[in-house]
């Protein structure tokens, strides 16, 4: 359609539309989405160039309601120096110290939620492990502590993260206005608590990120919102972690016997156990968390033998590059020997292995990559020291409609204590 191109097709299933069409063209395909030009590229050579800065510009590459939802300009949407100088501020909550302090947090929540879960007759696990990242996120990173306050803030993100993957329409009643309606609420609970640790500063993420004075409060509340965002959809990788290991008893068998102690967890206790890493990653590689990150053209890119014109949106598929299209071999396979020392598949490519993006922490990777990858760890080693579960016969099929995609039936489980 002229105005609308593929948008319908889009809006209704981002992973769907982006998977069929690269499985059609390859590593790359055009279309016209929400009225722009726009060229999707997967694989870890289309990595390499889309985090190429001569290339690919981060401002004015969102689709605007995509970015009305993060709020105003923040990490995603920002280029060279004040790029650079706003990461060096938000790296400040996921530093070396800063994850050493967070970890009793993460594991003592997490044993919190098992010990309940397993009082439960039978729990959803989708919705636990989205208020096991919310109350995780919120405790390390804002310093909030359990309670209405962010139970209303949970719910909320729900709400919000929900607006992704749906049309721009607001009008009343909406999925988007619903979601634009949810990010007043959030920015008006931000904006107070950045408030709040400029007053009394404490040991939380956000404390660490306005002590260096660089942000306004306005941009504080930004990074903050862009952070909470990223971290509450971990809750995919939790529940992908719980699908794979049920899956695949052997794996949870070596696991199992790999993280077998009560020692605490620290960050130098996590390099003895190399299995743990490499399910994780796994986990990462596999599980769809978002469809695509997007770029806009500051030059003529050529990838793939097609030239894509400057200004036009480029969007990089994550998943689709480390599957259909990425450097592993029977890549839809779980099976994290993949990352062992002596098949590394991951070092096939600078860029084979790019779950929260390509490239230095200092450019446009993810902030939390380590924060999200420890959180996944602490769950996986919690679970497996103290407590066995069982799946009933359940739809395992994911809702694409949502971003991240969920079970349909909610990943029903039964928990029990060892």
């Amino acid at each position: 359609m002229p105005l609308l191109g593929e948008t319908l097709s889009f809006a209704k299933n981002p992973f769907r539309f982006i998977d069929e069409r690269l499985t059609a063209h390859g590593h790359i395909f055009r279309s016209k989405v929400l009225g722009r030009k726009t060229a999707v590229i997967a694989g870890a050579d289309a990595a390499g160039a889309f985090i190429d800065p001569a290339i690919v510009m981060r401002e004015g590459s969102m689709p605007p309601h995509v970015q009305e939802l993060f709020g105003g300009r923040s990490l995603p949407l920002l280029d060279g120096e004040a790029h650079a100088a706003r990461k060096r501020t938000v790296l400040q909550a996921f530093g070396r110290d800063a994850l050493a302090a967070y970890l009793p947090i993460i594991r003592k929540t997490t044993k919190d939620y098992a010990a309940r879960w397993s009082k439960e007759n039978e729990i959803r696990w989708v919705d636990e492990t989205k208020r096991l990242a919310i109350e995780v996120i919120c405790s390390t990173i804002i310093g909030m502590p359990r309670g209405e306050e962010m139970d209303r803030l949970r719910r909320d993100y729900g709400v919000l993260t929900a607006g992704f993957a749906t049309l721009p329409i607001n009008v009343p009643g909406t999925r988007y206005r619903k979601a634009l309606q949810a990010r007043d609420r959030i920015f008006d609970v931000l904006r107070r608590v950045v408030r709040e640790r400029r007053r009394v500063p404490t040991k939380d993420g956000l404390s660490r990120i306005v002590a260096s004075g660089s942000l306004s409060d306005e941009d504080a509340a930004l990074e903050l919102h862009h952070v909470v965002i990223a971290g509450f959809i971990v809750w995919a990788e939790l529940a992908a972690m719980v699908r794979q290991l049920t899956d695949h008893p052997d794996v949870r068998s070596r696991l199992s016997a790999e993280v077998a102690g009560t020692g605490a967890l620290t960050l130098e206790g996590f390099s003895s156990m190399p299995y743990l890493l490499q399910v994780v990653n796994e986990v990462k590689r596999l599980c769809p968390i978002i469809p695509a990150v997007f770029g806009k053209t500051k030059a003529p890119m050529t990838f793939g033998g097609a030239t894509v014109p400057a200004g036009w949106m480029v969007m990089w598929a994550v998943t689709p590059s480390h599957v259909g299209h990425g450097v592993y071999s029977d890549p839809q396979k779980f099976d994290p020997d993949r990352f062992s020392p002596e098949r590394a598949e991951d070092k096939r490519h600078e860029h084979a292995f790019a779950p929260q993006g390509a490239g230095p922490v200092t450019g446009h990777r993810c902030p939390g990559l380590d924060f999200a990858t420890y959180f996944v760890c602490v769950f996986a080693v919690v679970l497996l020291r103290g407590y066995t579960w069982e799946l009933p016969v359940q739809n395992f099929d994911l809702d694409w409609s949502k971003t991240p995609p969920e079970m349909k039936d909610g990943l029903r489980a039964a928990v029990r204590q060892r």
